[in-house]
């Protein structure tokens, strides 16, 4: 069998001008390492190359017309004239669409829909849950739409986020495919008392300080992974906060929008069990390293709320 060389440079040439570059390097050390590896001979490793880069070229042919032709003109007929195709829409064609935020809600960060698909995430049931029976729903305490996402704290495990409400908030450890299993979404006021509000007096509070446990699928000799969490509200001009144990431990929690969390590996003791650690000092900072606000000797504040209504 022969090749008509010139019928294959000319139906390249015609192509030329629409089809994308072809790394001709790269195409024929892909041919050599299929022609070791079937033994072809040479005429079919020519007309292998031909067949790939006629291919490509038909493909950047279709798309280049498909681009070219205005989602506002009119179609053509076989008895009219031919309207041009030009590609002056191009441009605003292949424009990314406006980010899209779901509804405000005053005094709390905004959520793109990204965002409040965290919140989803951590409530799937559509509301918070009792903090003795996981499927005992509260909606008294606001459903799905009443919270947005605010802010949380990552490491190499897993995440815990906080997300929050006008009346409180949400510690929320999700499920990893495969790993492990969601915290429930336990309900707590701002500031440990009803009626709650999100608005901070002073420079800076912990809302919480507190336990979560990634409970695993198959713990591993140290047990499901705990983490001691401390979040809460801060000034807007806050950029850092410092936490600080009475054991000599330190960490950095997350900021955002007046809002911090920070999680902290801590580990059993010999029998099992895990005691809370002083929480000596709390630190606010702004952008500059001035020191905005102070808490020390934090006491235990664990999650969950008990009123009228629990």
């Amino acid at each position: 069998m022969t090749v008509d060389e010139r019928a294959v440079t000319e139906a390249l040439s015609r192509l030329a001008d629409r089809a994308r570059p072809v790394d001709p390097e790269l195409l024929l050390s892909r041919a050599l390492r299929r022609r070791a590896r079937m033994k072809w001979p040479r005429w079919g490793l020519a007309l292998a190359a031909a067949a790939c880069v006629v291919a490509i070229g038909v493909v950047a042919l279709r798309a280049h017309e498909q681009l070219s032709v205005s989602p506002a003109s009119p179609p053509t007929t076989s008895t009219g004239p031919t309207a041009s195709t030009e590609p002056t829409a191009r441009a605003t064609a292949t424009a990314p669409p406006a980010t899209a935020y779901v509804r405000d809600i005053p005094g709390l960060p905004r959520n793109t829909i990204a965002q409040f698909a965290k919140v989803e995430d951590c409530m799937p049931k559509g509301s918070p849950v009792h903090s003795m029976d996981g499927e005992r729903l509260l909606p008294q305490y606001g459903t799905v739409k009443d919270y947005r996402w605010l802010v949380e704290a990552k490491d190499k495990l897993g995440v815990t986020r906080l997300v929050g409400s006008r009346k409180g908030f949400v510690l929320c450890t999700p499920a990893i495919r495969l790993v492990s299993y969601p915290t429930d979404p336990v309900f707590s006021y701002w500031g440990g008392d009803p009626p709650g509000k999100p608005a901070l007096r002073g420079a800076l509070s912990v809302d919480v300080y507190s336990i979560e446990t990634q409970s695993e699928i198959n713990p591993g000799r140290d047990g499901d992974p705990s983490f001691l969490v401390v979040a809460g509200r801060v000034a807007p001009q806050a950029t850092r906060v410092e936490v600080e144990w009475a054991d000599g431990r330190k960490m950095t929690a997350s900021v955002r929008d007046g809002f911090y969390i920070g999680r902290s590996r801590v580990y059993a003791d010999k029998k099992g069990s895990i005691r809370p650690v002083l929480l000596s000092k709390v630190t606010a900072y702004d952008s500059g390293g001035q020191a905005l606000g102070e808490l020390k000797n934090v006491k235990w504040r664990s999650e969950g709320a008990i009123d009228a209504d629990d």
